[in-house]
């Protein structure tokens, strides 16, 4: 028998990492059913996980005797949170039909959004799909979130394009010497402020320079990137 999951389900219960919530998915011993725990406090869940479990044997809300696992929370500091969301769900479903096989259960996720006309689902061909390549070694990451959550990755710098901020470029760099260009665009929608002060009394002209990483104050579009380029090497100092 295999489990049948619903994409949905996984989607429903990736919640923010902001809220202080997470969601679960319990399974059945035997591999027949599952069902979602959703939202469960975090400190609960810290309780779960360091086996704290409640006297009747059925942590937050789940069925004794059933294997539960967490579904990991997505983090939108840099990049919107509908696409976060999703590409944090594509993430765990992965992440679990691995655990799955370990436990002996086979099981495949469901798409449950619509299908293009090819006949082929989104969910389809986000998995497949394969958007950064290392310039050396050719490893590849499926998704923006990977590329977050990889150790081997270092945030180098950001690449500004004063003729149009929003064609320039965050630069990763691979362990192997390799680098991974990344448009702006990428992590974040075109901010409101679309004023371009390069070259112009007001500009501090930081943008002219790639290693530069302190913070711009000026009202310019490119003070607005150079502020998410500070996001994201705060996170990659942080998760080392």
């Amino acid at each position: 028998m295999t489990l049948r999951i619903k994409f949905g389900d996984i989607l429903r219960a990736t919640l923010s990492f902001r809220s202080g919530n997470e969601g679960w998915i319990g399974i059945a011993p035997d591999g027949s059913s599952y069902h979602i725990v959703a939202p469960v406090d975090t400190q609960i869940a810290k309780g779960v996980m360091a086996c704290n479990r409640p006297a009747d044997g059925t942590p937050f809300g789940g069925y004794r005797g059933w294997v539960y696992f967490r579904i990991s929370p997505f983090i939108s500091e840099t990049i919107d949170s509908q696409s976060a969301k999703i590409e944090q769900a594509t993430s765990n479903t992965k992440e679990l039909i691995q655990k799955l096989e370990r436990f002996g259960i086979p099981a495949i996720v469901e798409e449950t959004t619509s299908t293009r006309n090819d006949g082929e689902t989104n969910f389809g061909k986000e998995l497949r799909k394969a958007d950064f390549v290392c310039s050396k070694c050719e490893k590849r990451w499926n998704r923006l979130v990977h590329i977050l959550q990889d150790r081997d990755l270092f945030f180098k710098f950001y690449r500004a394009c004063v003729d149009d901020f929003s064609k320039g470029t965050y630069v990763f760099e691979h362990n192997c010497g390799g680098r991974i260009e990344i448009p702006v665009s990428s992590f974040v929608k075109k901010p409101l402020v679309d004023k371009n002060l390069a070259g112009l009394q007001a500009c501090p002209g930081l943008c002219s320079y790639e290693f530069a990483t302190q913070e711009c104050r000026a009202f310019c579009e490119g003070a607005y990137y150079r502020r998410v380029a500070r996001k994201i090497l705060k996170r990659y100092n942080h998760k080392r």
